[in-house]
């Protein structure tokens, strides 16, 4: 038997610990076909192959969309999401068909079934041997009835990020939610203080963001407070001073990340909407010299804070482990959106280990909207993961048992200590199969 072949009959099974998703509370399951087939991957593949996105969006349900959908998946044979949802439809739902327009009554009937039984969501966790999944919540969203396996997340983006998510709307969220008026700049950090106060005491052990490549902490001579009431007050605001705003804020939010003892979970590189008119479906990426350095003060200053980070582009991840290699509170994660294709995978597994070895880095996390998407993205890692391996010991750098150690420690031992997780109570989850 093949070397990688061995190794990934061990790799296989073990359980993992996902450190970002999307997956939100009460809704972790897809719950139908239809869902999990109108997925952004999945809409922005079939736009590619000819899909009209007029006629998409003008359909007035699920159903109905991921129909049209499913008539041009076949041409996007050879993606990453074309091979992941066959993936899903074997490996959670027993259906060993091509996924057709032809086929496509028949996969709902039997997947939708599953999908409605008792149990469901922890059925799928053990198949996909995921014992712990964080989501990424909106700072204004209610945090009951999360899963024992559930673990909250702060985003950040609505409040560190003025320009692209409209201040007036989060003001006026924040103003509803603590009955506060929000007059200034330290109005609306008291109430960013009120959020970590409350994310940390529902347990949660990180905050979140995703900034774009051009993110800057240059503070120039405007008054931050200043910025704050123009943008309040609808007025534009030039780059250069939104960039001291936007400084106080990201400084802000770092100080309370060490008085609350939060990792700072940091995704760098997205550029939004380089497609425009078709909302979330167009998103791309660039590379910027400076992306980062932006960070080394931060990095330098913060020693006690822990940075985790994850880049889009291929191009960038080799800075990243140098950066890594330099700051011990800085760590990478996972293979994030543009990154997560077996091929990319494969050759950062093997650089970030031959760079930095294994312990300033987490390996996978899923990125999923919902759980069934997890099945395949952790599953396509896994095999990435045992090739790199499997390279690596070919080539010396260790024996077969020092990888498989490797595999363990990259999936479920390093995210448990990076992210101070209560050990006993994810092996209590392990061995109870996620219930």
């Amino acid at each position: 038997m093949e070397l990688w072949r061995r190794l990934w009959e061990r790799i296989e099974p073990m359980w993992s610990v996902d450190f970002h998703s999307h997956i939100p509370i009460g809704r972790e399951s897809a719950g139908s076909t239809a869902r999990l087939l109108c997925y952004h991957y999945s809409e922005t593949d079939a736009m590619n192959a000819g899909m009209s996105y007029e006629e998409y969006v003008s359909l007035p349900t699920e159903g109905e969309r991921a129909r049209l959908l499913v008539q041009y998946f076949p041409e996007t044979i050879g993606t990453t999401t074309y091979a992941g949802l066959h993936e899903v439809a074997e490996g959670l739902f027993g259906f060993r068909k091509r996924i057709t327009p032809e086929t496509w009554d028949e996969l709902c009937e039997l997947a939708d079934g599953a999908m409605s039984r008792p149990g469901w969501q922890e059925e799928v966790l053990r198949k996909n041997r995921i014992t712990w999944v964080f989501g990424t919540n909106d700072p204004f969203e209610p945090l009951d009835g999360a899963k024992p396996w559930y673990q909250v997340c702060l985003r950040l983006d609505r409040f560190l990020l003025p320009e692209e998510h409209h201040l007036p709307s989060t003001i006026s969220a924040l103003e509803e939610l603590t009955g506060r008026e929000v007059k200034g700049l330290q109005d609306f950090l008291d109430g960013l203080e009120g959020r970590f106060r409350y994310f940390k005491g529902k347990g949660a052990v990180s905050v979140a963001v995703s900034l774009p490549p051009d993110f800057s902490l240059e503070r120039g001579s405007a008054s931050a407070d200043s910025v704050f009431r123009k943008l309040r007050d609808g007025l534009w605001v030039p780059s250069d001073e939104m960039s001291a705003l936007k400084a106080e804020l990201f400084y802000s939010a770092l100080e309370l990340c060490r008085k609350y003892g939060m990792v700072l979970q940091l995704m760098l590189g997205v550029v939004r909407k380089v497609r425009r008119g078709v909302e979330h479906r167009g998103d791309g990426l660039r590379q910027d010299p400076n992306m980062f350095r932006t960070f080394w003060e931060p990095l330098n200053l913060y020693p006690d804070v822990l940075f985790d980070f994850t880049v889009l582009s291929l191009a960038d991840q080799h800075q990243l482990c140098v950066l890594v290699k330099n700051f011990p509170n800085a760590v990478c994660s996972g293979l994030w959106w543009y990154c997560n294709t077996p091929s990319i995978a494969e050759q950062v597994v093997r650089m970030r280990l031959e760079v930095l070895g294994v312990r300033p880095q987490n390996g996978q996390n899923t990125d999923a909207y919902m759980l069934e998407q997890g099945y395949y993205k952790m599953r396509q890692y896994k095999r990435a993961l045992s090739r790199a391996l499997a390279s690596m010991v070919e080539d010396g750098f260790f024996s077969e048992e020092e990888a498989v150690e490797v595999a363990r420690r990259l999936l479920f031992d390093n995210p448990i200590r990076h992210f101070g997780l209560d050990r006993r109570k994810v092996e209590r989850l392990k061995a109870s199969g996620g219930t």
